[in-house]
C-alpha cells in the first residue's frame, strides 16, 4: 500500500458546462491505495467480506439535484465504449450518450443495460 497526502485543490470549470461551476476549494484527506491495479476477483471478495457498496450502488439525495425528475435519480454508473470511427468533438449538441457510452442502472435485481440496444434487460452483475 501507499500513503497519498490529502490537499486542497479547484474543483471545477467556468469554461466548458455550466453545471461544472463555479469553481471551488475541496479539501480531501490522505488515504491509502494498492501500488497495483486490483483485479475484478479481489475486489469482489473485498465486498463481500466488508459489505462495501460502490457510489454506483448508492441511492441519490434528491437534494442533491434540486431540478432533476426524481423517476431518473437512480444509481448506475456511465460504461464507455470505443465507437466505430473518429468523433467531432466540436459538436456539443450531439447526444454523445445515444452514440458513446452505455448507461448501466442498479435497480433491485441487479446491473442492467439500459441503453444498450438489443439489451434483454439481463442482469450482468454475478452474485
Amino acid at each position: 500500500m501507499r500513503w497519498i497526502p490529502g490537499g486542497t485543490f479547484a474543483m471545477g470549470s467556468e469554461d466548458f458546462y455550466p453545471e461544472e461551476g463555479p469553481v471551488h476549494p475541496v479539501s480531501v484527506d490522505g488515504f491509502w491505495i494498492d501500488r497495483h491495479p486490483v483485479t475484478a476477483a479481489e475486489f469482489r471478495r473485498f465486498v463481500r467480506e466488508t459489505k462495501y457498496v460502490t457510489f454506483a450502488e448508492r441511492p441519490l439525495d434528491p437534494t442533491d439535484f434540486p431540478d432533476a425528475d426524481p423517476d431518473l435519480l437512480v444509481p448506475g454508473s456511465l460504461v464507455f465504449r470505443k465507437t466505430a470511427g473518429p468523433v467531432d468533438l466540436d459538436d456539443l449538441l450531439r447526444p454523445a450518450l445515444a452514440h458513446d457510452a452505455n448507461l448501466l442502472s442498479l435497480r433491485r435485481d441487479g446491473w442492467r443495460t439500459s441503453a444498450t440496444p438489443g439489451a434483454r434487460g439481463r442482469s450482468s452483475r454475478r452474485r
